[in-house]
This record gives structure tokens, C-alpha cells and sequence, in this order.
């Protein structure tokens, strides 16, 4: 018997039936998410570069294509971490992909790594895929007025960069092209390269060899101190050109990055009457399920519907209600 054309809603429940079939009701409101995987967004040094993007949408199973991608999120664009080196895309791909379901859109950037283009390529590129992300906002369902920065670890510190340098043309390859981030979130992103051997560490971080060594072109800190200068977010802070409000959270345990490098940018953006918050996740490491929790979602979801305005009301695990 043809159904041909009739949606979801009008379509009939099954008849067929059997002694001792058990029933159990579908959730007809859950979101899902879509991954665009590998969508390229530039080619610099001779390579493309490609973002992972995660989009909220509904049942296909369910609805039409038009109403699966009808909606409109806010966008998180995401720097992963990776001491600035080769990036793993897919390393936090399971919490994002939770952070989806709540009602943003998060895009993964890969940058350069630092073997194959030193500082600050890193900063230049994701400056580059916020554009394009803003620029194709329609094909992933975004509202470009509603774009957000976030980084991890090294990712952090790109990060970090970009928000202290948006209004600005420094340390961009496209210059006079504005960006407009509404918000960002770094998660124990270094700062002061210079100072992180001052703090309990298990790794170098001032060596050639070092990430940071690498980032800065193969060098010791100690030779290069204009460099290091330019590579510190809190050195592009001024109390007169405001800021887009940061919310910073950093394990107590940390043994890469250590939780000081927090404590020292959220001086500097203090001390400048810049928007900024500090969260310490005690007895968490560099990063890892102990520190990216529920609870620190919803931290995260809190801090964006302030910055943003609040988002459609939905369950906790992202359905709308």
C-alpha cells in the first residue's frame, strides 16, 4: 500500500502485531547533530586546511530536509590543541558533538603547524576560517551575529590571540577585514611563554625543541625576546580599546601548561577593565573528561547565553521543549 508524499506526521502506525511485542514512545522533539568532515576553508604554505563542522539539526527520519536545517545557532569555532604542532580534529569531537546538541553550531579550525609555518601563521589562519564561517554562515545554519571564539591548550593561546587582536590588523594576512566575535572561552591556553618554566611543569618550554622553541621558529626563548613579547595575548591588552567578554578555565593540576598562565592574563585583563572570568577545575589535569564535564558545559552555556542572549529552551540533553 503507496504512501507517496505523506510526511511523518500522517503516516500510519503499523498494525502488524505479535503476543508479548513491548512498547515504548519515541521522542519526537530529540536534536541530532550533522558533521560536515573536512570542509576545506583556505590554502596557505602550500596546503589546504579543512574545518570539522558540527551542526544541530533534527530527525531526518522525521522531518524534511528544509525543517532539519531550518533553524539558526549561534557558532563556536574551535582551535584544538596540539603544542601548535599537527592538530588530532577529532580529539574532543564527543563533547562538542554534546555541546551541539544544545544548540550552537562548533567548527573545528586547523591551522599551520609550526614545522611548517611559525608564529603567527596559527593566529592569521583561524582569523581566516572565522571570516569564511561568517561569510558561508547559511550552509552550516549559523547567524553570523552570533559568532564565538574558543581553543584548548595551545588552541588556547591562538585563541586568546585573536580575541586581544580582532579590532586590530596585527598578526593578520587579511588586513582591513573586520572580525566579529561576540565572546570567547579558552581552556588553559598558555600566555606568558616566557614565564611558564617558573611554575611546576613536567616539559621544557623554552628550548628549541620545545613547543614553544618551535612556535617562534626553532629558537630559545631567551634569544628572541620581542618574539615572545608579540606572542603574549596580554602584551595586545589596552584599557581603551575594549574587549569582547573571555571566560577562562584551567585545571589546579596542570602539569603542561600551569594554571599560573591563567592567573597572569586575567591580571592583565583586570587590571585594564576588561570582561573576564576565571575558573579553576580543582584537581583536574591538562584538559581530559575530568575537566571537561557537565557541569563545566554548562558553565560554558551560561557565560554564551549571557554574551549572546538566551537560546530556545531545551531539556539537558539538548532537546527542545
Amino acid at each position: 500500500m503507496q504512501f507517496e508524499g505523506v510526511d511523518h506526521r500522517d503516516f500510519p502506525h503499523s498494525t502488524a502485531w505479535a503476543e508479548g511485542v513491548e512498547m515504548m514512545e519515541a521522542d519526537l522533539g530529540a536534536r541530532n547533530v550533522y558533521v560536515h568532515l573536512n570542509v576545506g576553508y583556505a590554502t596557505k604554505s602550500g596546503r589546504q586546511l579543512h574545518l570539522q563542522v558540527i551542526q544541530p539539526c533534527l530527525d531526518s527520519t522525521i522531518v524534511s530536509w528544509d525543517e532539519l536545517t531550518a533553524e539558526r545557532f549561534g557558532c563556536i569555532a574551535f582551535v584544538q590543541g596540539s603544542a601548535w604542532g599537527e592538530q588530532p580534529m577529532g580529539a574532543l569531537l564527543e563533547f562538542w558533538c554534546r555541546f551541539a546538541r544544545r544548540g550552537y553550531v562548533v567548527a573545528l579550525i586547523e591551522y599551520r603547524p609550526s614545522d611548517l609555518a611559525a608564529f603567527p601563521a596559527q593566529v592569521q589562519d583561524v582569523k581566516t576560517a572565522v571570516r569564511w564561517l561568517t561569510a558561508n554562515h547559511a550552509r552550516f545554519g549559523i547567524d553570523p551575529e552570533q559568532m564565538v571564539l574558543a581553543g584548548d591548550s595551545s588552541g588556547g593561546h591562538t585563541a586568546l590571540l585573536v580575541h586581544a587582536t580582532q579590532a586590530l590588523d596585527d598578526l593578520d594576512d587579511e588586513p582591513g577585514v573586520p572580525l566579529d566575535l561576540k565572546a570567547c572561552v579558552d581552556f588553559y591556553g598558555p600566555t606568558r611563554l616566557d614565564l611558564m618554566n617558573d611554575e611546576p611543569t613536567t616539559m621544557d618550554h623554552r628550548g628549541p625543541d620545545s613547543p614553544e622553541g618551535r612556535l617562534l621558529g626553532g629558537v630559545d626563548l631567551r634569544s628572541v625576546p620581542e618574539l615572545v613579547r608579540r606572542a603574549d595575548p596580554g602584551h595586545w591588552v589596552s584599557a581603551d580599546r575594549p574587549l569582547t567578554p573571555l571566560l577562562m578555565i584551567h585545571g589546579s593540576k596542570d602539569r603542561l601548561v600551569p594554571f599560573a598562565q591563567s592567573v597572569e592574563h586575567y591580571r592583565v585583563l583586570r587590571a585594564a577593565g576588561q570582561p573576564v572570568r576565571l575558573i579553576q577545575v580543582r584537581g583536574a589535569g591538562h584538559g581530559g573528561p575530568a575537566l571537561f564535564t557537565v557541569q563545566v558545559a554548562d558553565a560554558v552555556d551560561l557565560f554564551l547565553q549571557d554574551a549572546l542572549g538566551p537560546r530556545p529552551a531545551t531539556t539537558a540533553d539538548g532537546r527542545p521543549v
